[in-house]
């Protein structure tokens, strides 16, 4: 597939979705001699990499960009450019808790420089600007080719890694809550365990990780119970049973809370 360059495009879907949107794709964009200055952002994410020498204005500091470096907005504000010449970049906006569950994932945090490699990132945002060009574009084909291409844009940046800076002990709670979110754990149960505070611990899991334990415990149970829905042999009071829930009733309350619909409501989506 050729790269398509000096393109940019945005999309206004009639129906958002509130797990994953893309809402504009650049590749090669050349922009004049100019300053980006957005104080409040465009209302979602932006994950952006430069062709060309710039400034931006990341945590409160104007820095300057070298060519090849990738930068992340998380619906703040957008400051960058180059007010001397002329300059390129490729970015992609997007919004949804699936999006963002990806970008923390991959250990992107906003107004961090990485260093991936472009020829890599310039095919992957290609491979997601044809596919969202398709008159009916596949949700979960977007969501891969997206998840490809923020997690090679990691892979690929020889001086950064996901877990580089995240602290053993920290790494070493999520791994246990992963291998026993079916198990009734409990944020004493995991301070014990790993002999550090609820309060230190709880802080330095949402710091690292983005999220709270008690919520990331909850959401991998939810993860599960949803593949777990799709099997109609399965009945719904089950699946909870499975995925840690005795009372079915509190299992569809959380469900429904985390997301937006009930589990009988997933089951039946085509």
């Amino acid at each position: 597939m050729e790269i398509a360059k000096g393109i940019k495009r945005f999309y206004r879907d009639e129906v958002k979705n509130d797990r994953f949107n893309i809402n504009g794709i650049g590749i090669y964009e050349e922009m004049p001699s100019c300053i980006v200055n957005r104080p409040d952002g465009t209302g979602d994410c932006l994950l952006m990499l430069f062709h060309s020498e710039c400034i931006a204005m990341l945590n409160g500091e104007v820095v300057v960009i070298s060519p090849g470096s990738m930068v992340y907005w998380e619906q703040s504000g957008h400051y960058y450019g180059n007010a001397e010449k002329k300059w390129r970049h490729s970015w992609i906006h997007f919004d949804g808790i699936d999006a963002l569950d990806i970008i923390r994932r991959a250990g992107i945090s906003p107004g961090r420089i990485t260093q991936p490699a472009e020829d890599l990132f310039s095919l992957h945002l290609n491979s997601l600007l044809h596919e969202k060009s398709r008159l009916e574009p596949d949700f979960f084909i977007l969501k891969d080719y997206f998840e490809i291409l923020v997690r090679e844009a990691v892979r690929s940046d020889p001086g950064y890694s996901k877990n580089s800076d995240i602290p053993e002990r920290m790494l070493e709670v999520r791994n246990y809550i992963d291998a026993n979110y079916r198990k009734h754990l409990t944020l004493d149960r995991l301070a014990k365990q790993f002999s550090i505070s609820r309060p230190h611990l709880s802080a330095e899991f949402k710091r690292w990780f983005g999220i709270s334990p008690g919520i990331y415990f909850i959401e991998q149970r939810l993860s599960e119970a949803e593949v777990l829905l799709q099997d109609h042999n399965m009945q719904v009071a089950e699946v909870a049973e499975r995925v840690g829930w005795n009372d079915v009733c509190h299992f569809t309350k959380l469900f429904k809370k985390h997301r937006g619909k009930t589990p009988s409501a997933v089951r039946t989506r085509r």
